[in-house]
């Protein structure tokens, strides 16, 4: 083989390779509640479970696209938005109400990013209580951080959790 040859058969595997790694590199488990409740139990932080109304109080900055993020590591820092939650705090016998100004946080895993939620999302999500006392939500790359829950099912599958356990779902 000459080396012409080697070098763009060389640079096909590669680029291959590299293709298939990205694609590899966000490989999302699907989530359920129970597997999210119980990175939420197992959290050193304090999280509240709410089931809620979204909506954004103030402008959103913007999202970086997968080029942008392709390009390098990305600063989430100052990547949040303040929201206004509307619902109630879930707990194993009871709920409370809640009417709280909190951040969302926008997470990357390589060149993907989580996106804001938009005005009216609704259902189960977990506020993580910050060092100042301020509630954030985590929006990350992969799903399982705002659950639908049209029904009551996934709020009664939580207080299930918080009451007698739960079982993640294998896959």
């Amino acid at each position: 083989m000459t080396f012409v040859k080697w070098m763009t058969a060389a640079a096909t595997v590669t680029t291959t390779l590299l293709v298939a790694g990205s694609a590899f590199a966000l490989s999302c488990v699907r989530p359920s509640i129970e597997g999210s409740f119980q990175q939420w139990s197992d959290a050193p932080e304090r999280y509240y479970i709410v089931s809620g109304t979204l909506t954004p109080v103030a402008p959103l900055p913007p999202v970086p696209s997968v080029s942008d993020a392709s390009r390098g590591p990305v600063d989430t820092t100052n990547l949040r938005g303040v929201y206004q939650i509307r619902g109630e705090v879930v707990y194993a016998q009871q709920t409370v109400p809640i009417d709280h100004t909190i951040w969302v946080r926008v997470g990357c895993a390589g060149p993907w990013c989580g996106r804001f939620p938009g005005a009216g999302t609704s259902g189960i999500m977990a506020l993580k209580q910050l060092p100042d006392q301020t509630l954030e939500l985590y929006s990350g790359a992969c799903p399982g951080d705002i659950f639908s829950d049209p029904d009551g099912s996934v709020q009664a599958r939580v207080q299930q959790c918080l009451t007698t356990g739960c079982t993640v779902p294998t896959r």
